[in-house]
């Protein structure tokens, strides 16, 4: 085993995949399965698509065109984030969906399809809860107005909100049901008809789970509550998922007394792996200190109670939050291993 070492319980994964996609079905609500925080990884998509979960979302186009060469054409990829101009016509080829808040990108999106002969599918995103982010609620109709006149190669397929993504304010019904009403004003003036109302993201499970979330909500777009087994509004862990199927584990490379009672231990662990803020040792008498870009130091209390024998060579296991999830993914110095145990 090389350390650091990010393991992956893919057992643990499907546990949590199955419980979130199984209640939010039984509310007629589909789940986009997120990607973005796990570098668009193979084998955790595996596992979305074999607990049914239908569409892949991700905010990087290197990521989905990793999922696009696995899977092929017909696996349906959303692209979260906004367009850059630069991206488009790489991105029409790869994503079949993406989101959109710039009339500019869409017109850009729409000439770029003209070029290859295809359409493409749009989320409208509107500010309702959040500060990231969206169109204000009194500028979606004349936005779609002017996508249905003048760019044939759109289609307006959904319109979906985001909460507590930059802003702490919880979703509620009363700000998702925005959602419903522009829908249904969209389709009285404009005659068009969107399938899907994409409610939110992780922090609206609480919505779900007590059968608050307004009529006509068909999709939720959930990452973190499937990777790390909470919702994101009060951050509880969801009945029945696992918070471990990320483990990491980091190897000692020195031991030193600071007194009879405290040692001082460094990690081949840092900043460049991973902010030692977003890491959590619930080992007893073990603290993180400080961090290096290349070393993490933590104290280790020896005393009666806490009888730690810790040497050069040994591990030690972290929990990790979303963005340390994000960091050992992203860092190419953290090896992965799964597991199905």
């Amino acid at each position: 085993m090389n350390y650091p070492c990010l393991k992956i319980n893919l057992f643990k994964l499907e546990n949590n995949c199955k419980i979130i996609n199984d209640r939010c079905a039984r509310s007629g609500i589909s789940v986009v399965g997120v990607s973005k925080c796990v570098l668009g990884d193979i084998r955790i998509a595996e596992v979305f698509l074999k607990t049914g979960i239908g569409i892949i979302g991700d905010s990087r186009l290197k990521n989905l065109e990793k999922l696009r060469v696995y899977f092929g054409k017909k696996q349906p990829l959303i692209l979260l984030r906004t367009p850059m101009i630069s991206e488009i016509r790489k991105m029409v080829k790869i994503c079949n969906i993406s989101a959109n808040t710039q009339i500019e990108t869409v017109r850009e999106i729409s000439r770029a399809c003209s070029y290859i002969n295809s359409k493409h599918k749009i989320v409208v995103m509107v500010e309702t809860d959040d500060t990231r982010e969206g169109i204000l609620p009194q500028g979606v109709l004349p936005f779609c107005r002017q996508i249905r006149d003048n760019y044939k190669n759109i289609e307006i397929w959904g319109i979906g909100t985001n909460a507590r993504c930059i802003s702490q304010k919880k979703p509620t019904a009363d700000s998702i049901n925005i959602l419903i009403n522009l829908k249904k004003e969209i389709m009285d003036k404009l005659s068009i008809n969107i399938p899907v109302v994409s409610g939110g993201n992780s922090s609206v499970w609480e919505l779900i789970e007590k059968n608050k979330m307004p009529e006509g909500v068909n999709q939720v777009r959930i990452g973190e509550a499937i990777l790390l087994g909470h919702e994101t509004s009060n951050y509880n862990l969801i009945c029945g998922t696992h918070n471990d199927v990320f483990t990491l584990e980091a190897e000692i490379i020195e031991v030193k007394k600071k007194n009879s009672h405290i040692c001082k231990l460094i990690l081949a662990l840092g900043v460049q792996d991973v902010s030692c803020d977003n890491i959590i040792c619930n080992f007893p008498g073990l603290k993180l200190i400080s961090q290096s870009s290349d070393h993490t130091v933590m104290t280790a209390e020896t005393g009666k109670e806490n009888k730690l024998d810790l040497n050069v060579g040994d591990v030690l296991q972290f929990r990790i939050n979303y963005f340390g999830l994000l960091s050992c993914m992203t860092s190419p110095f953290i090896e992965k291993k799964y597991t199905e145990e």
